[in-house]
Order: structure tokens, then sequence, then C-alpha cells
């Protein structure tokens, strides 16, 4: 009997758990149709039947955790419709450090031959010149297509939220809630998917039960703190971390901010915070200090050409960190948006798994939160991890030998010992801090 099994939903990801069935037992099911929401540590993803038949049985229960190959449910009367494809086992080592490999190639590869990303970094086009993840994107199950024919809906507009950025049932009906928000433009040509704008109505792990003894209580690990405490665990290990900070005079950005943040709101619909400027910032010092932006394998260290900035979001399931992908493109405006739209996706648990995938350099703003001193842990695949720290007013001397208040703030960097040394951070965290002091009150943000 046909089987669905548990498929490899994401670079790294060797499970999830099974939070709600779509399809009870008994029922039938269409080729493409969502049967089965299964959570991991990067994304809630519903799984596309491969199968168009009855759901015979349900071989896990919602709340399992199931690795990658793992049968999920059988399937009758679908031996002569389509196969499933074919599912990749959990990863072994040699598999990992493959996989790690070809994203170095891939990272250091000509423009011309290097894969096109998709959410404001395009798709490598098929024959049609249309990209083939778009393509993809038009892979419609029979639910997503009555509901288009009832609601006269344009699916191409529909932001997509599934595997690959497939549309579901539940994009549709945001879509129907408020086509603002959910709306993406079509690719013209050879052309770049537009950007996904981001979801509201955020959703939560489910909860896990809890056990009370004596008083204390345990509660379960989530799939996400599960991975989260693995990583962790294997950089705090494997990677020899050292440590700096230099702090910077940043008077003028804060000027600059306060003078066009509520203009900034009209017009854009988002607030703007000083992360977009400190990704201005250390972005460009990358491009002086390639060493920075980089891998370290026993092979070589790999520089890589794409500016990905992974950007720290701290959520109720865990921290998590989506990726700006070519940073150094951008204006503050352009990242003002675009760190927005992901940290709203990151909240509500609605990051692609594309989005979160291969950061070149990651940027934590403990900031928020008041601190000013910090040491991050360096994430498996990078070389360095910064954080910006809290902005504080200060007496310091000025030129004219005088004393006054300005505002001022660290920046810190944990990197990797083996991949880099002091004076080549030093240098990077000069750079950092003179871009930061430029910022004047009369600069434009577009």
């Amino acid at each position: 009997m046909p089987q669905l099994t548990m498929p490899n939903v994401g670079e790294g990801v060797t499970e999830g758990t099974v939070t709600r069935w779509l399809k009870a037992e008994g029922d039938d099911v269409s080729l493409d149709e969502p049967v089965v929401e299964v959570e991991t540590d990067k994304a809630v993803v519903e799984i596309p039947s491969p199968f168009q038949g009855t759901l015979a049985r349900i071989l896990v229960q919602e709340g399992a955790v199931v690795p990658i190959g793992a049968p999920l449910a059988e399937f009758s009367g679908a031996e002569a419709t389509a196969q499933a494809a074919p599912v990749s086992p959990p990863p072994t080592a040699e598999t990992v450090i493959g996989s790690a490999r070809d994203e170095q190639k891939k990272r250091s590869a000509p423009a011309a031959t290097t894969k096109v990303r998709s959410n404001g970094a395009g798709s490598a086009p098929g024959g049609d010149g249309v990209p083939a993840e778009y393509r993809r994107k038009r892979q419609y199950s029979p639910v997503v297509l009555k509901l288009a024919s009832e609601h006269r809906i344009d699916l191409a507009l529909v932001q997509g939220t599934g595997i690959e950025g497939r549309v579901t049932r539940q994009d549709v009906m945001r879509y129907l809630e408020n086509p603002a928000l959910h709306t993406v433009a079509p690719p013209s040509g050879a052309g770049v998917v537009g950007v996904e704008r981001s979801p509201t109505g955020p959703a939560t792990e489910k909860p896990s039960p809890r056990t009370i003894s004596g008083g204390d209580e345990t509660t379960p690990l989530t799939p996400t703190r599960r991975t989260i405490a693995a990583r962790m665990l294997e950089s705090h290990q494997t990677i020899p971390v050292a440590w700096m900070v230099v702090e910077a005079d940043v008077t003028g950005l804060v000027a600059l901010r306060e003078r066009v943040r509520e203009e900034f709101v009209r017009t854009e619909g988002v607030k703007l915070t000083y992360m977009p400027f400190f990704v201005q910032a250390i972005v460009a010092a990358l491009k002086q200090h390639r060493a920075i932006n980089a891998s370290y394998t026993d092979a070589g260290i790999t520089q890589h050409a794409a500016l990905d900035m992974g950007i720290a979001v701290a959520t109720e399931a865990g921290l998590v960190v989506p990726v700006v992908r070519d940073a150094g493109a951008m204006s503050i405006a352009g990242l003002a948006r675009e760190i927005n739209a992901l940290s709203v996706k990151a909240r509500g648990r609605k990051l692609t798994l594309d989005e979160m995938r291969s950061a070149t350099l990651t940027i934590d703003n403990t900031g928020a939160f008041g601190s000013i001193l910090s040491q991050p842990i360096v994430p498996g695949g990078q070389v360095a991890n910064i954080t910006t720290e809290a902005i504080r007013r200060e007496l310091r001397p000025l030129a004219d030998d005088t004393i006054g208040a300005r505002s001022v703030m660290n920046l810190c960097i944990s990197f990797d010992h083996r991949a880099l040394d002091g004076a080549e951070v030093g240098a990077f965290m000069q750079a950092v801090k003179l871009n930061l002091q430029a910022y004047a009150a009369d600069q434009q943000v577009y």
C-alpha cells in the first residue's frame, strides 16, 4: 500500500513534529492536496499528497516527532496515480559536510552560474523565461483552485507559505481577508519574484504537556528549543572563539533617525529602527574586509561573494535568524522594509525555509534589551557574529577640548580564531565604527 513519508523539508532538518492532520482516515485526497501539517525547527509546513486516492490509515498521531523518511500515512486506490517523490534519508556527517561544501561552491561561483533566489533575489529561469521557483508555485491543489475560482482570485498574486513557496488553502483565506498584506508581484520574463508581505495572525508552537513535582515544573523541549540547544552546543565545542568590543559615537545617527522616523512611518507603514543603519554600516565594512564574510572548513576558508545577513529575532518559540539577501544593494528604507517583513514572519512562524538558510554573517541586536556588552556564539558555517548594543547618553571629550553629552554604543564581535586573527577583526570593527559615526542628521534614507 503506498505510503506518505516525512519529506526532506529543508537543509539541516532531520525530524519534524506532526502538529495537525488536515485529512481524516477515509477521506478522498487529490494529488498535491495538503494532508498534514508538520513543524520543524525552521518553519511550520503543509505536506502535500504525492497520490490521488483515499487516506486509508494514519500511522503517526498529532504531537509525535518523526525523522525524515518515516511513514506518516497509507493510501488506498493510489497505485495507478503519481508516485511519491524520493525522500532523502537523514543526513550523515559525510552528507552534511558535502552539502556545506556544495553551498560554498555555489556562493563562490561566478554570478552567471549562481542560483538566483526568491523573495528579493529571484530564481533561475526556465526555458520559457519564467523563474523555475515561480512555476513550482503554480502547482496548485484542487482545494486552492476551487477557492480561487469561487472568489475570482489570480493565484499568481497570492503569497505562498508552503514548501518551496507553494500556495496553501490558508494562504488563500489570508489573501481574501486582506489582499494588500498577502500579495506578491508576478515575475516578468526572467525577473525577480516579488518580495512577500508579512502575514498577520501569528501562529504559536503547540503547548507542550507539563509535569509538576514538589513545586518544580518541567516543560518538554519544543523542536525549536531542542535544535537551538544542539546547534549552540556544537558551535561552543568546536569553534575556538575570541571576542572584541569597540565603542562608536552615534550622535549623528540618532539625530538622523529622530528627524525622519515619523515621516517614514507615514510613508512606509513600518517603524524605522536602528537596525537598518547597523546592517548598512556592517555590510559596507564587509565589502572592504571580505575575510569576515566567510566560512571555515578543514579544506580551507571560503570568502563569500554574497552579502546575506542573518538578523537574529527573538520569538516566543525561541531565537530564529531570518536572512536579508543581498543586503549590500539596499537603501536604508529597503532594509527597513525587508527586516520588518522578516521579523513579522519570524514571530508568526511563517518564514519559508529559504528565508532562514545560508547567512554569511549574523547580526544580533542585543541592545534592544538594554544590554551594553554581550558575547555571542558564532553560528556554524560562519566565522563571526556581531552584536549591536544599547545606545546611551554619556559625557565625552570633544574636539575643542570641552566635555559634552554624546550618544554612544558598543559593538561586540565573537569570531572563529581558526579563520581570523585579531588584526583582521580589529580593522573590520574600526570600519564599522567609522561608518556609523559618518551618519549625519541631514542624510537621506532612500
